[in-house]
């Protein structure tokens, strides 16, 4: 809402809805055929100009008119004051990390690293099918298909001594 309000003026959700209700009937998109006109058609121009498309051009490294409508089915849109970024009720990152967490999870557990999913399939298939995979996916099906399409972040860690200093435990 404070988004909505810094937009166009409005002050309650109801009449958010009525703008973003009123700019996506101006393109009168039934079927959105790719990612720009389900943005469209999900958040209104004003919405998809200033929050969409340049995150999600940056991201793909392609216009939004070249990716497929499946990506952005779901916008979530939010008519609350509050600007967490969702709505559970404890939000926060694990005190020691998420590294430390995931250890925690796989204590007892064989985890191998740097392995070639295909060789240890083929050399290992009694226990192939118990194996959780986290590469990547055409990799798992040792490319068959068409090269796919990623995405990659590049995450940076900076510990600060200080309390609170975003005001949120996640912050887009």
């Amino acid at each position: 809402m404070n988004t909505f309000s810094k937009l166009w003026g409005v002050v309650t959700p109801k009449e958010a809805q009525a703008e973003i209700a009123r700019q996506i009937e101006e393109f009168h998109i039934d079927e959105p055929k790719n990612l720009e006109e389900q943005g469209l058609k999900l958040a209104g121009r004003d919405v998809f100009e200033k929050l969409i498309r340049g995150y999600t051009e940056k991201q793909w490294e392609k216009p939004c008119s070249e990716l497929p409508a499946f990506i952005i089915r779901l916008v979530p849109l939010r008519f609350t004051y509050d600007n967490n970024y969702f709505n559970d009720r404890y939000q926060g990152i694990p005190e020691e990390g998420y590294t430390r967490l995931a250890e925690k999870l796989l204590e007892g557990i064989e985890v191998r690293l740097s392995t070639d999913h295909a060789t240890f399939r083929r050399e290992h298939p009694a226990i192939a099918e118990k194996i959780v995979y986290t590469g990547a996916i055409d990799e798992y099906f040792e490319c068959c298909f068409a090269p796919l399409q990623y995405r990659s972040l590049r995450f940076e860690t900076e510990r600060l001594e200080e309390e609170n200093f975003r005001g949120n435990a996640v912050v887009n």
